[in-house]
């Protein structure tokens, strides 16, 4: 603390603490799964694709989720987000959008927050019964959010209700220009859902293609021969 007139002030330590406090805080809020842990953009590996075609896309990817976070600050400001897909399922599109998110936290000091689409829809109903209010005040908590990671959008099914809370949410961060970044298994267009969310997700996001190849079998093999090698050091 430090006396400015009639007052004392917090002033940051030198070490460092108040900020690594403050970034420990924000890893936590996010709620990103331990898998993808410290994961970031430059470390996304695109070795692992098997066709030549297939590593350019996802390279090609690399890049603009590199420059994505480099320029967050800008592109903030537009509340333009990302909109990874792939018809395949462990193609790399969470490991990247998670990745991503990271690096907006670490280096940006900005909160985020990482949810499939069936977790939101479930504590959306676990409100149900609850005081007056808490849907909407969670579906408010839910708007807010700087950055949100939405995973696999498009598996729910298709219900009135389901589509009218998604509606409420990409509408009000869409209004305040809060960033969203999703991941799905079909392109934007071919979404089952209301076209009033597929309209906001394409005016929200930018349609990044993934390669349709599954690396996550490729990754798995090759983290346990590497397991093997030094267990038989």
């Amino acid at each position: 603390m430090e006396k400015r007139g009639e007052y004392e002030v917090a002033i940051p330590c030198k070490c460092g603490f108040l900020e690594k406090q403050a970034l420990e805080n924000k890893l936590k809020f996010a709620s990103i799964p331990k898998e993808f842990s410290g994961h970031t953009v430059e470390n996304f590996r695109t070795d692992c694709y098997f066709s030549a075609e297939n590593k350019e896309l996802a390279e090609m990817a690399k890049v603009i989720a590199r420059n994505y976070v480099d320029q967050f600050k800008e592109i903030q400001e537009s509340g333009k987000g990302l909109y990874f897909y792939s018809s395949v399922k462990g193609s790399g599109k969470t490991r990247l959008a998670v990745s991503i998110a990271n690096d907006i936290i670490c280096k940006h000091l900005i909160s985020a927050k990482f949810a499939t689409t069936l977790q939101i829809l479930d504590e959306i109903k676990s409100t149900w019964g609850d005081q007056e209010g808490a849907e909407q005040k969670l579906i408010q908590d839910i708007i807010r959010v700087p950055v949100l990671v939405i995973d696999d959008i498009g598996v729910e099914r298709s219900k009135d209700w389901i589509e009218e809370r998604f509606y409420n949410i990409l509408n009000g961060r869409m209004i305040q220009k809060k960033i969203t970044i999703f991941t799905s298994n079909c392109a934007v267009e071919e979404l089952r859902l209301d076209d009033r969310i597929v309209n906001r997700i394409q005016k929200m996001a930018l349609p990044v293609a993934f390669p349709n190849e599954s690396v996550r079998a490729t990754l798995a093999r090759q983290e346990n021969s590497d397991l093997l090698a030094r267990l038989l050091g």
